[in-house]
Parts: structure tokens; C-alpha cells; sequence
């Protein structure tokens, strides 16, 4: 007699039968499809040892010693399994990218109907060039063969340099005639010297009735002082001019912090006439320290007119 039982699912992915057979006397083969050695044999509730007590041949277990008649063998043969839709080492291997480096062919393409169609493409032309896509707007980075590392617009289009979320702040631009703009680049202009403020030493901060540029707030027109935001080299240009009585003296005094780092001087030799006093410097100047231009208590102040005086500062690099 035999009998069958397939039970499904209960061992992880894969599944087992269990057949029992009552066994004639010195029966020592029993028939049944099964994958080779991947049984277990019972006899009489006792788990028998592979090879030693039976063999398996994927069409029949074969006892090593005849069963008694009655006996029941019971043969759990376990059937093999793989996972659905899984690909083995050598195929992810050629699927996905290593993190440790690897290399990729093709496109990688981004966004949707929403966003228009974005594609980021390698492309080969006398140099190594990443493109850029979007709706058929096309740049390049490129590096030549030469190692020089190029970036292309499309046509005579922009390229810009923005930071901060969404539309962002454009902080460089280059147009398609390769002009540069730099609008948060900081400077400072002013004419028409209004009068003084607090003392520095013997030296007077000039304050200016029209403060025409300030981009970045870096000048204080309250202490006459510019405060340098970041360290570079920055251009600093001033020109008074005084009217007084002859052998009158008037002296331009530059004070970086509150050290005197530059002066000029002139004197009237008519009281008709109009003297020019000029400082043009190129500064290496620290964050945070200051500057101011300033004249010498001692001596004439600069003529209050909107057309005689002027000063500049602004980041070079």
C-alpha cells in the first residue's frame, strides 16, 4: 500500500512530499521521483541514515538491509527552489553599479512630462564630453585631449553660477559673448563730500552726501568706514579737492583700520585755485578689517561740492 501528501510553502520559498509505503517481505526498493538525495526516509516513525541505511537515485530509494513485511516507509522528498524574478552574482554584476567604482554605458535619463526631458549622455568628439539635455536644449562639460576642461552653452546662450533652492541667485554669469557679471561682487561708490565723521586719532573720516553704490551694505557712511567682508585684493580709489587762501596745505590720509597706510598731499599756491588730492591702491585686505578715507585735522577740508570729490572701493579677487 502507499500513500501521498504534498505539503506546500512550509519550508521558506520551496515545498516537500510525503509517500508511505507498507512494505513486503525483503522489499528493499521503493519507487518515486525525486531529486537525488534530497529525501529523508522513515522507517516505522525512525529516521533511517542516508548511505548507510538506504541510498537515493532520484527515481527510487533503495534499502541497504530488506524490510520486514509491514512495514511502513515514509520518503519526505524535498523539491528544489529559486526565488522569483532574482538574478544571480554574474548577472547583477553586468546590471548594477558598484559603489566601490565601476563604470557605465549610455544614458541616464531624468524627470518626466512635468519636467520636460532631461537626459545626462556621454558623448565623444576630439574629447571626453558629459552632455546635458533638457527639450532639445543641449551643454556640454568637456574635457579635451589636451586636459583642458571646457563648459558649452547652447548657442549664445548663459552660463550662470547660482546657489540657494528653486530659482536660486545668479552670483556669476558668463553671456555668449563671454562677458562677466558678477552682481553680489562687493563695492562701494560715493561723491560729494558732506562732512565728517568721529575722529581718528588726528584723522577725519570722510562722509559722502551720495553713496551711489553699495552693494553687500559694506560701507558705513555714519564712521566713514568700508569693511572689507572677505580677504582679497581689492581696488580703492579717492580724489578731494580743496579752494583755499595761498600756501594753504591739504592732506588725503587712507587708514586701513587705524593705521595710516597711504597719504597725499598738495598746497595752493593762488586762492583761485583748485587742488587735486588723489589716492589709487591696490589693497591686500583681511575679512572684517576696516578702511577709511580721511583728512588731517590740522590742515583744509575738502571743498563741499557735489562735482569735486569722489572714492571707490571695490573686490577685485
Amino acid at each position: 500500500m502507499t500513500r501521498a501528501r504534498d505539503v506546500a510553502n512550509l519550508i521558506g520559498s520551496g515545498n516537500y512530499s510525503s509517500t508511505t509505503f507498507t512494505a513486503t517481505a525483503g522489499q528493499t526498493v521503493f519507487s518515486i521521483a525525486h531529486t537525488q538525495n534530497f529525501v529523508q526516509v522513515f522507517m516505522n516513525g525512525l529516521l533511517l541514515d542516508l548511505t548507510v541505511d538506504y541510498t537515493s537515485n532520484g527515481s527510487a530509494v533503495t534499502l541497504t538491509s530488506g524490510a520486514a513485511a509491514g512495514d511502513e516507509i515514509e520518503v519526505v522528498a524535498y523539491n528544489t527552489f529559486s526565488v522569483g524574478d532574482a538574478l544571480n552574482q554574474a548577472a547583477a554584476d553586468t546590471r548594477y553599479v558598484n559603489t566601490a567604482g565601476d563604470s557605465m554605458t549610455g544614458n541616464l535619463g531624468v524627470g518626466g512630462a512635468a519636467n520636460g526631458s532631461y537626459a545626462i549622455t556621454s558623448y565623444s568628439s576630439a574629447g571626453q564630453n558629459l552632455r546635458l539635455e533638457n527639450d532639445g536644449e543641449v551643454g556640454f562639460i568637456r574635457l579635451e585631449d589636451d586636459g583642458d576642461l571646457n563648459i558649452w552653452a547652447h548657442g549664445d546662450e548663459n552660463i550662470g553660477f547660482i546657489n540657494g533652492t528653486g530659482s536660486g541667485t545668479t552670483r556669476m554669469n558668463i553671456d555668449g559673448s563671454g562677458r562677466v557679471t558678477t552682481p553680489n561682487q562687493p563695492m562701494f561708490g560715493a561723491y560729494n563730500y558732506s562732512g565728517t565723521a568721529t575722529a581718528i586719532g588726528g584723522y577725519n573720516p570722510m562722509r559722502w552726501a551720495n553713496v551711489h553704490t553699495n552693494v553687500g551694505n559694506h560701507f558705513n557712511n555714519s564712521t566713514g568706514k568700508f569693511t572689507f567682508p572677505v580677504s582679497g585684493k581689492y581696488v580703492v580709489f579717492c580724489n578731494i579737492n580743496h579752494k583755499a587762501a595761498d600756501a594753504n596745505w591739504s592732506g588725503l590720509y587712507m587708514l586701513y583700520n587705524t593705521s595710516v597706510q597711504m597719504v597725499s598731499w598738495s598746497m595752493n599756491t593762488a586762492a583761485t585755485e583748485h587742488d587735486n588730492v588723489i589716492i589709487s591702491s591696490l589693497v591686500s585686505a583681511s575679512a572684517n578689517d576696516t578702511l577709511a578715507f580721511c583728512w588731517h585735522n590740522s590742515y583744509t577740508a575738502p571743498s563741499t561740492n557735489a562735482s569735486y570729490n569722489m572714492a571707490y572701493i571695490y573686490l577685485l579677487g
